[in-house]
């Protein structure tokens, strides 16, 4: 897992005790010994813009079996599972779940588990980056980017197009489109290095 870190500009733009959070959480699964990393808009500034954010998501890999064990050690940490979102939000639980912690009540954190062969290899690939001196495991530009054309939301194109144009990454287009036709996805991904500027 290769290590990344970033100025001090850019962690400053994230509220420290969201990184504090970030840390007890990565705390708790590293001790049950499961695959992780952030994604969602955490990982968005480490690889493109830095926006503001209050929202924390972590995709993991664990079987269902072994999901109670992970709700308890969160639980154990005052990490709880937000029963008024999981009600409204039944269909998803096979996906995600939502938690609320105490000591952190303005952070929604989301559990995604990891659910396709594409997901497992983002695991694999994780990078290791630093913030604020809070280490932790991010998502990979290229799989951030492929997330995030699987979700297909406007913002979501203009995350990945803030990626495509950083000067300082050197992406990895045979991977990308590798995925992209795995996936269905070369359209998006098209579109998104076209408005990039970045060809095909």
């Amino acid at each position: 897992m290769e290590s990344h870190e970033q100025p001090p500009d850019k962690g400053s733009a994230l509220a420290t005790g969201l990184l504090l959070f970030l840390s007890t959480v990565q705390a708790a699964l590293s001790s049950l010994s499961i695959p992780h990393c952030v994604i969602g808009a955490v990982a968005l500034g480490a690889w493109g813009r830095m926006r503001a954010t209050h929202d924390l998501d972590f995709l993991v890999l664990v079987d269902e079996p072994n999901r109670e064990e992970l709700i308890a050690q969160l639980s154990s940490s005052g990490i709880m599972v937000n029963q008024q979102w999981l009600a409204a939000n039944p269909m998803a639980k096979s996906r995600v779940t939502r938690f609320t912690a105490h000591g952190h009540p303005d952070y929604p954190l989301d559990i995604v588990y990891a659910s396709d062969q594409h997901e497992c290899q983002v695991l694999n690939r994780a990078q290791k980056t630093t913030l604020l001196g809070v280490s932790f495991s991010v998502v990979g530009p290229e799989d951030l980017i492929l997330l995030k054309l699987k979700a297909s939301r406007p913002t979501d194109f203009d995350d990945v197009i803030s990626i495509v144009k950083n000067p300082h990454l050197q992406l990895d287009l045979a991977y990308l489109w590798d995925w992209a036709d795995r996936l269905g996805l070369q359209g998006e991904l098209q579109y998104v290095l076209q408005a990039a500027g970045a060809g095909g």
